[in-house]
């Protein structure tokens, strides 16, 4: 579920992104959950090194719950559950 209010912040049974950052938090749309989803691929936010710009992070996931699949960029503070990387 999805709601908005006057702090200009969208609640989600799962956190709180403000309105303000750019990209969706993955949210298996046909089961209203993210407790099915299995990230595929998760890319997270970086810097372009040639022109210095931010490019937003991105995650492609499935629900193994309904079967479906979708993809798309995600807030900068946004990283999928137990989700590190090596070093």
């Amino acid at each position: 579920m999805t709601t908005i209010n006057h702090n200009r912040a969208v609640h989600r049974m799962r956190g709180t992104v403000p309105l303000n950052v750019k990209g969706e938090v993955p949210w298996c749309q046909s089961c209203d959950s993210a407790d099915y989803l299995i990230f595929e691929e998760y890319l997270p936010a970086r810097v372009d090194g040639g022109h210095g710009s931010r490019i937003l992070g991105s995650a492609a996931y499935s629900c193994s719950a309904c079967g479906s699949f979708s993809a798309h960029s995600v807030p900068d503070t946004w990283s999928p559950p137990r989700w590190f990387w090596y070093t």
